[in-house]
């Protein structure tokens, strides 16, 4: 199949895509319906109605989406020197920054299993209190050994937290539009990857380094007191659901292996940016703070794209068109990123953040909003853990990969991430035929 047959043809199965997101209602739909725009606003679907939210119950979604995503951005820049001040060495700072993503691998699944199992807003409430309570417990490791058990409790919670969070979304959500309500929270989630630094710097000037996290976790503390009372229950507990039920079911649609592929590709290619990203503005012969500032800049760049698009129609047409043609705009305009940052070029790199913006700004509601779409209420803990567990593996394995190539052979890190993208898009075209 060609790319542009691929991009052209009707989603496969059309049958099984009229019924994405019906979430049990017996009726009959056809293609029109699938490609409609109901604006029925967030709400929660029970015997084949949906019951609206109020306001404050669909603010304090979005508000529990910003605090879920806030603390990782704050954390991020002061998590290895911390580790170093404890005497954590190369590889305890290598291990304290890893350990998160690797609790978030394996607590995405489990999340997910336990936002069917056990109700969303259950889930969603015990991990949004246990988040602030894993951000302070850094504050109190006086040893690298505590410091990385801290970083283990603090990426379970993420895990499990952002896994039903996005199911609770997927759930209040309208059908029709689906996308456009996961693009939003995907712009929130930029919201806190701008601010996440600025909250840092404010926070280490007024109490220092290990101020940071104790500050963080009552900036969250605080803000869970008027959002968790209002968070609607948008599932009730399974007891019949187990734990390896599911998968597999889950898998065997096409329209998620493309969701799962393209995240995957995505983030591959984040990880590689982001860790890459100041060889090509060192290469300009820029000082330390100049440096340090122009990446500043052109992640900021980045950012103002993804959010801008995410916000746009774009969001939406995966509730009309499936996810395979955002999704592969996405990693095209971001394999055109990696290109010309790859070609060395300092001055390309703001173009480069440009296409690399609007590829993630394409991607993520494509990619969120198809899970919302494919799965029923009973299994989109699920499907959001598999969307999850992808999600970090790219965001491993992308910076891993690329290093050890660059170490072992000088291939060029972005290079690596072509690599990636352009795996990603062969699998696509082969998930779609199979």
């Amino acid at each position: 199949m060609s790319l542009t047959s691929y991009l052209a043809a009707p989603p496969r199965d059309l049958k099984k895509i009229i019924r994405w997101g019906r979430e049990g209602v017996n009726r009959q739909e056809d293609g029109s319906s699938f490609a409609s725009r109901a604006r029925l606003g967030f709400g929660v679907a029970e015997n084949g109605q949906l019951h609206p939210l109020n306001r404050r119950a669909r603010i304090s979604i979005y508000a529990a989406v910003f605090l879920a995503f806030l603390d990782n951005f704050v954390l991020l820049p002061v998590i290895a020197p911390r580790a170093a001040e404890l005497g954590g060495g190369s590889v305890g700072v290598g291990a304290a920054v890893a350990a998160y993503s690797f609790a978030n691998l394996i607590f995405n699944l489990l999340g997910g299993f336990l936002a069917d199992r056990f109700g969303r807003r259950r889930i969603v409430v015990w991990a949004l209190v246990a988040s602030p309570l894993a951000i302070g417990s850094y504050a109190w490791a006086d040893s690298i050994g505590w410091f990385l058990t801290a970083r283990l409790f603090h990426g379970a919670t993420g895990g499990v937290l952002a896994t039903s969070l996005l199911a609770m979304l997927g759930d209040a959500s309208p059908q029709g539009a689906r996308g456009q309500v996961l693009g939003q929270a995907g712009a929130i989630i930029g919201l806190t990857a701008l601010l996440g630094p600025v909250a840092m710097a404010v926070i280490i000037m007024a109490a220092g380094l290990p101020g940071v996290f104790l500050g963080l976790a009552a900036i969250l503390a605080l803000g869970l007191i008027p959002v968790v009372p209002c968070l609607p229950d948008t599932l009730k507990a399974s007891p019949k659901i187990r734990l390896g039920q599911g998968w597999g079911k889950l898998l065997a649609e096409p329209e998620i292996r493309t969701a799962l592929i393209a995240i995957f590709g995505l983030e591959a290619a984040v990880g590689i940016v982001a860790g890459f990203l100041r060889t090509v503005v060192t290469g300009r012969e820029l000082g330390p703070v100049a440096v340090t500032t122009q990446s500043g800049l052109l992640f900021s760049l980045f950012g103002a794209v993804a959010i801008a698009v995410m916000l746009s129609p774009w969001a939406g047409r995966v509730d009309r068109q499936g996810p395979r043609g955002p999704c592969m705009a996405g990693l095209l305009s971001v394999g055109a990123a990696l290109a010309l940052l790859g070609s060395g070029q300092g001055s390309l790199a703001w173009v480069a953040m440009l296409f690399y913006g609007a590829g993630y700004g394409l991607i993520f509601p494509a990619a969120a909003g198809t899970i919302a779409i494919a799965t029923g209420r009973e299994d989109r803990g699920r499907g959001n853990g598999l969307l999850n567990f992808f999600f970090d593996l790219g965001l491993v394995l992308g910076p891993v990969v690329a290093g050890v190539f660059a170490y072992a052979s000088s291939v060029n890190p972005f290079l690596t991430g072509m690599a990636f993208v352009g795996l990603a898009v062969g699998l696509m075209l082969w998930a779609v035929r199979k």
